[in-house]
């Protein structure tokens, strides 16, 4: 369940909400959500997690790479299910480092509003998120990273997609 912090204190139950990203992720195994009749660009799935879980002063580098390589899970799960016949459909993780609570997956059933978001260039290469936190990405997925820090952001902000080829 996605949940914002609205208090400092400790966050209890750490290992039961990583145990039930686990199973979150799992259960779009076999699972194809083609386009509905409302003929939409895309559908997406937010991280289901405590916010404290992934970013602010609480959150680890380890319990952030494993939410995220849940992400990435779901992500190929949601690949290998897709029935290619029935029209454009495209996984990809969408990530905002460091702030994981914004992450998501989504199916992109348009190429050009795919395009948009991989973007022409791959502004953070050679840089991969998936070298940096020790990730396992499907082996079909590309990582494309862009730099959207703000001038009055307090610290670099990078925005990634991790998905498959438009």
């Amino acid at each position: 369940m996605r949940q914002i912090a609205l208090s400092n204190k400790p966050l209890r139950g750490v290992h039961r909400r990583l145990r039930a990203l686990e199973h979150w992720a799992c259960s779009f195994r076999d699972q194809f959500h083609p386009r509905s009749v409302h003929m939409e660009r895309y559908t997406h799935w937010k991280i289901p997690v405590h916010e404290a879980l992934v970013q602010g002063p609480q959150a680890r580098i380890e319990v952030q790479a494993f939410c995220i390589q849940q992400l990435l899970e779901a992500a190929s799960h949601l690949s290998n299910a897709a029935d290619r016949s029935k029209g454009y459909y495209r996984v990809a993780c969408l990530l905002v480092w460091p702030w994981v609570h914004q992450s998501e997956i989504t199916l992109f059933y348009d190429r050009d509003y795919y395009l948009g978001f991989l973007g022409e260039t791959n502004s953070l290469k050679p840089e991969r998120i998936s070298h940096a936190l020790a990730l396992r990405t499907p082996a079909h997925f590309i990582e494309h990273g862009h730099d959207v820090t703000q001038s009055e952001d307090e610290v670099a902000i990078q925005w990634w997609c991790i998905g498959e080829p438009a």
